[in-house]
């Protein structure tokens, strides 16, 4: 059995993601991620600096999977627009059978703090708007009318699955995403 290796820094990042999303942010201190992460407080520091980076790189984290999905894996499919966007439900039934989904760390992040003027919402939001905005490329690759409502429908369904699986912990709830997505762009030529 060949066990990989990763960097000390990849500990903390992968440890505090899990912690955060399933005991929440303000729950877990940095004693218990050097605990669960096996490493220094000093090597904590080194790579992070504080809690808020630490957090701040676990959303940037967060935020390449939905990337590498829009910029890589989606657009190398040899397959139709249509079916491109429904693939991202494969993608996200993957994930949700994965030992390391626990959520979305932007939804639970912005769920536990403060809403009106907070910095987590606005970091959210920004990955959310870059996200979207890769969404709406591929959305309007299909030739609906309003490229735009479109994206915002299928997002609402995306956190909606994201959300139910986090709840109910079955994964299939991709699967009837899919078909709900298909509805959504078979109706809106």
């Amino acid at each position: 059995m060949v066990s990989e290796k990763i960097s000390v820094e990849e500990k903390i990042l992968l440890t505090a993601r899990r912690l955060f999303c399933r005991m929440g942010i303000h729950a877990t201190g940095i004693a218990k991620i050097i605990e669960e992460s096996g490493v220094s407080r000093r090597s904590l520091y080194t790579h992070y600096g504080s809690k808020e980076n630490l957090l701040k790189a676990v959303f940037e984290a967060e935020a390449e999977i939905w990337f590498r999905w829009f910029d890589s894996e989606l657009p190398a499919m040899k397959c139709s627009s249509v079916d491109r966007i429904l693939a991202l439900f494969d993608l996200m039934r993957d994930w949700f059978d994965s030992e390391d989904f626990y959520g979305c760390v932007f939804i639970n992040a912005v769920a536990e703090h403060e809403k009106s003027n907070g910095w987590v919402q606005e970091v959210a939001n920004s990955y959310r708007e870059k996200i979207s905005a890769r969404f709406q490329t591929m959305v309007a690759e299909c030739g609906v009318e309003d490229p735009q409502t479109v994206t915002e429908k299928l997002n609402l369904l995306i956190d909606g699955a994201i959300v139910t699986a986090m709840v109910t912990g079955n994964s299939d709830i991709a699967r009837i995403g899919r078909m709900a997505a298909e509805d959504i762009l078979n109706n809106t030529k």
